[in-house]
Order: C-alpha cells, then structure tokens, then sequence
C-alpha cells in the first residue's frame, strides 16, 4: 500500500479503477487515508461466492459504511444465494444506502431460506424506495423476487432496461389492481424489457402488457413436461412502439389485443396445447387445441426480419396457416430445422404470403424422405418455389451432402428464377476429399438463375 499512497489521487483513482469490484472494497477498508478519492465509483459489486474476510453481511455492511457520504456508485451489483444466512432488514438498509448514491445501474440475485432470519418462503420484497429511484437507467432482478405493490408515487423517469428472471407480480389489493401494470407505468421512457423464465400462471395481473415506449420485448418461459394452464388464460399487447419481439412460451388461449404495428423483427417459438396440457409432444392433426395465437400472428403483419428459433414454431404456424397474414415487409426469413420428425408443410403457406422476400435460410439439416425421389409430400414437388423472389438462401448440409441432401438442393436451384446466391454449410470436419466432392456435385446442378452462384462454407 505504501508504494502507491504518494501518488496523485487521480493516478490512484486509475489504478484501483482496474481492480475487481471486492478488491476495492477491501482497499476502503483497509486503508482509511483513500476513501476521499473515491467520489464516484463506477462499479461495486458484491457476490458471496467470492472469498472475503468475516461474514459477508459485515464485509458489505463495512465496505459501504466507510464511503463518503458524497460518493457516488454508477452500478451496483448484490448477489447473495440461498445456502447463506439472509438478514431482508440488512439487505434494503444496503439498497436504500446505493439508491442515494445516484446508482444508475442495479443488478440484484437474491435467494432465501427457510427461518425468520432468512428470506421468506415467497420471495424478497423490494424496498419500495426502488420504485421512486431518479437515477437508475437499467435494472436486473434475479430469481425469487415478489413484487406485490408501488408506492402510489412511484416513478423512475430514467429508467430504459429491465430485466426479470422469475420475478413474480401480485395484485395490489382485493380491487384487482395490477402491481405489472402499475410498474410499467411508472417506466415513462422504458426501451428494452426482458422477462425470463417466467410462469404467467404463478402471478395475479391483468395480463395485459402495456408499454408506449417500449421498443425491445423478450419473453422466455422454461419449458417442461406435464404444464398444465388450469384455467382460461389470454395475454395482450399494447405496444404500438415495439420494433423487436422475441418470445418463447405456451400458447394461450388467446391474445385479445395486439398492437405490433411498428414491429421490425421477431423471433418466436410458441408452444400449442391440447386441453391446456402440455406432454412434450408435438399436436396431432385431429387434436383440439386450446391454444389459440390468431391475433398474434396476424400483428406480425409488419415485420422485415422473421425466425422461427424451434421446429415445433413451423407446427404451430401450420395449425393457424389459415391466419398468417401478407408479409409486405418481409426480406429475410428463417427457420430451425434440428428434428427429422418436422415437416416443412407450411412452408408453401408462408411463401405464398410474403411477397418481397428477399432471404431465406434454414438453420440446422434438410428435410427429405426415402427413395424414390427424396421429396416429402409436405412440399409437393418444390412447385411453390417457381414464384419466389428469394435472392439469396443458406442451408446447412448435415450429412455432409448424400444423394438426399442434394436432390434437395437440386430443387432450390433449379426452381428459385431470381437466386443470386446460394450459400452451403457443411461441418468443418468434413475432409478435403468429401469437400471436393460437394463442391464438384453442388456445381453439376442445373440452375433456374443465370446469376446465382453457389458459396460453400465449412462451420463448426
């Protein structure tokens, strides 16, 4: 320590600047004649998995009681786990400390016990200070957090990122009033929201996800065996500024209400039900489903860039074919194809409607069945391809381009009139015999387009 105490504060500042989160916390521990230089810190972060002497609670306790009270922490982090001793008193007196300290950032991932100096069993209850925070720009909630009310003045008028990781929310009081609905509300200029692995069942709200300013949404359910809705369930969307929609989840029943009309791109993977169940399976034809995502798939309407990320999106879409709506916007389209048992029968549907697509590409291997000619009833002959505008198309060969693989490509070149380039994936391990070999039958194809060239790629 001595070696550095006669430098400059602002080289001092420099050089603690690159220590982890916990070393500088230790150096204002230990050295008393440095807590004045710290007039912003930029980042203090505290995990308990982390080595430190003594208690962790008293390590944090300590480390914030010897900052000046004119120190300044643009983000802070406070991950502290369920096998630990969790006092909730201890911890919003830390929360209330940071949010005077003009905090921007706040990253929490908090777990409890099973006694009264832990947690309790339903979750941490946030201080409501939180909730009428000026400063803070982003926000991440870990899992087990429970957010039951606002403050009737809540606001936090900075506030464009949230992140929530099996955060549940509850009604205010027996009126129904919807604690979700009240955040969001009380996030004027909110850009981006992030809700992960969620359970809609597990809340009480209005269902309904209202955001004016919201441009980025991200919904990702963990997906299991035996789900089960046990009641009538829709969710709406009134984001008129949305541009980016990625969702994993079960189907509802419905969505009432979609407003996606500024929506640029969306990635999907949304989950069909028969009587509200879910066994792991893929629908049947002759099921009945009570899943329904008409409304959501018609707010589509407007996108440029679509991918479907599962090959159960491409079943889901086939059930509702009927709803897909014209894709005006539409220039790039993908699809996840890593199951054999998948068929691409609504591919024909989604090409007929999407008039001014321009690129097409399949992630994972082809589609194709036996002898004799390797073509899946599904696709009916490739035919659909003879009006597609497709400039240009990327497949993966996962087999390394058997007779199967390139009967398919066979159609896309010789039926796509307006390809321009063709691009062929295939492992990297593949050896330079077998590479030489694609290359050579990939060049003996017969092409609907006089412009298109064919680019082969080796990835992992």
């Amino acid at each position: 320590m001595d070696r550095i105490s006669g430098l400059p504060g602002d080289v001092i500042r420099i050089i603690v600047s690159f220590l982890p989160a916990n070393d500088a916390a230790r150096v204002l521990l230990l050295a008393r004649s440095f807590r004045h230089l710290y007039t912003i810190i930029p980042n203090l972060e505290f995990n308990d998995a982390l080595e430190f002497q003594g208690t962790f609670t008293d390590f944090v306790t300590q480390s914030l009681a010897r900052l000046q009270t004119t120190t300044l922490i643009r983000r802070f982090s406070l991950k502290y786990k369920r096998d630990k001793l969790v006092d909730s008193d201890r911890i919003n007196h830390w929360l209330r400390d940071v949010l005077k300290r003009s905090v921007m950032d706040l990253e929490l991932d908090i777990s409890g016990g099973d006694n009264r100096y832990e947690l309790p069993l339903d979750g941490y209850e946030l201080p409501l200070e939180i909730f009428t925070c000026n400063t803070l720009t982003k926000m991440k909630l870990g899992e087990e957090f429970v957010i039951r009310a606002l403050p009737k003045d809540a606001l936090l008028p900075s506030l464009e990122s949230l992140i929530l990781e099996s955060v549940r929310f509850y009604a205010r009081d027996d009126n129904g009033d919807c604690a979700f609905h009240a955040f969001l509300l009380a996030c004027p200029v909110l850009k981006e929201l992030k809700i992960d692995g969620m359970y809609w069942e597990n809340w009480k709200w209005s269902r309904i996800v209202s955001s004016q300013s919201l441009q980025r949404l991200t919904i990702g359910r963990t997906l299991s065996e035996g789900y089960y809705e046990p009641s009538s369930q829709s969710i709406s969307f009134n984001t008129p500024n949305l541009a980016f929609f990625q969702c994993g989840d079960f189907v509802p029943d419905s969505y009432p209400t979609v407003n996606f009309d500024s929506l640029v791109e969306a990635k999907l993977n949304l989950w069909v039900m028969v009587d509200r169940l879910w066994h792991a399976e893929f629908a049947n034809d002759d099921d009945v489903l009570s899943s329904n995502p008409t409304n959501l798939i018609q707010g589509l309407r407007n996108v440029k860039i679509l991918d479907l990320t599962s090959p159960v999106m491409l079943e889901t879409l086939y059930f509702f074919r009927n709803a897909i709506p014209v894709f005006k916007n539409l220039h790039r389209l993908s699809f996840q194809h890593d199951d054999w048992g998948v068929c691409w029968r609504v591919l024909p549907y989604l090409l007929d409607k999407t008039p001014n697509l321009k690129t097409l590409v399949i992630e994972g291997g082809l589609h194709y069945v036996e002898e004799p000619d390797y073509v899946c009833h599904c696709l009916l002959g490739y035919s659909f391809l003879l009006s597609c505008r497709v400039e240009v198309m990327e497949i993966t060969l996962w087999e390394h381009g058997t007779i199967e693989e390139l009967e398919q490509v066979k159609h896309f070149l010789g039926k796509l009139p307006c390809l321009e380039l063709l691009i062929v994936n295939t492992s990297r391990w593949v050896s330079d015999n077998e590479k030489l070999r694609i290359i050579k039958d990939l060049r003996r194809l017969p092409r609907a387009s006089p412009k298109c060239r064919v680019e082969f790629r080796c990835i992992v």
